[in-house]
């Protein structure tokens, strides 16, 4: 399997940062990348304020979009909690993330339930399916 997208530890570090501070609700935020690199982690707000689903309000969005167009970045995905269950695409997540961006964005999915070992993992969502792919953190 080829690496979808590569990353430093702060990155890494950030969105498992943002899962365990607001978790039991499910956070979210968006990525920007050059190339198959990350270089910015956004948190967003979770308009649904849920331990079981997420959205961003569309002004928020548009906002980050705009900073990661200045920058000179590109849109590479989306992060995600769940704080009670596997670090996995939900039904509904596929549902609502299926209809937004296939390959190559990716949605990384931080599973909190063990706030002790959080796990993340990174995947592709294409019409009503999901493929696990790897990440790679780079010095």
């Amino acid at each position: 399997m080829a690496v979808a997208i590569r990353l430093r530890q702060e990155h890494l570090d950030a969105m498992v940062s943002h899962a365990l501070e607001d978790a039991p609700i499910e956070c979210c935020g968006l990525l920007a990348a050059h190339d198959d690199t990350l270089v910015a982690v956004h948190r967003a707000t979770n308009a649904e304020a849920s331990p079981y689903r997420f959205s961003i309000n569309g002004l928020e969005q548009r906002r980050i979009e705009e900073e990661i167009d200045e920058a000179g970045a590109r849109l590479a995905g989306f992060y995600h909690s769940h704080t009670g269950s596997e670090a996995r695409p939900s039904p509904t997540d596929i549902r609502m993330m299926h209809s937004f961006f296939g390959p190559p964005f990716v949605h990384f999915v931080i599973g909190v339930a063990n706030r002790e070992n959080p796990v993340v993992r990174v995947f592709y969502i294409q019409d009503s399916d999901y493929s696990e792919q790897e990440f790679e953190v780079i010095p």
